[in-house]
């Protein structure tokens, strides 16, 4: 069941003004940069909905795909996944142990032993799946706003004809 809160958000979504083409291009921009950069994405997020010509309050709220409670199991999949991508597969056990080190120590130090191929495990996954799910943020985004339209235009229409067969 969704919180109070994440309840808000998508309403606050359902809501927007813009065209579901717009509000998916927000939410395509907001994912893509949670994905792409560890810090930061918000304000990515904003500029690259302005380039794309998406709904950058949507490409704000969007980044939160990303946040202390999904953190802990994208970031060593993402890594995981990178690994592949780069051609030097790194064990998950050492990938989960080196972000947890970083995340939770944050030094010098602990960046220091982040590796060369840690660093690009992270960005190489993180583009791949910051595509995919952006695309899916897209078109899912864009089905969802029309649907709830709809159903909020349908709604309006009983309304309107109720109201005009009760003589009002």
């Amino acid at each position: 069941m969704a919180s109070g809160k994440s309840l808000k958000l998508f309403l606050r979504l359902m809501r927007h003004p813009g065209t579901p083409e717009s509000i998916g291009r927000g939410v395509a921009a907001g994912f893509f940069t949670a994905f792409l950069l560890p810090g930061g994405h918000m304000v990515a997020a904003f500029l690259l909905a302005i380039l794309m010509r998406g709904a950058r309050g949507t490409a704000v709220l969007a980044t939160w795909i990303i946040n202390p409670f999904t953190i802990p199991f994208i970031w060593p999949l993402q890594c995981w996944i990178g690994s592949f991508i780069i051609g030097r597969p790194l064990s998950h056990k050492l990938i989960e142990h080196l972000l947890w080190n970083a995340v939770h120590t944050p030094s010098m130090q602990t960046l220091g032993e982040l590796s060369v191929e840690l660093i690009e495990s992270f960005f190489a996954g993180g583009a791949l799946l910051g595509v995919i799910v952006a695309v899916l943020g897209y078109f899912g985004t864009i089905i969802v706003v029309r649907r709830h339209r709809a159903r909020l235009a349908g709604r309006k229409e009983f309304r309107l004809n109720r109201w005009k067969t009760e003589g009002r």
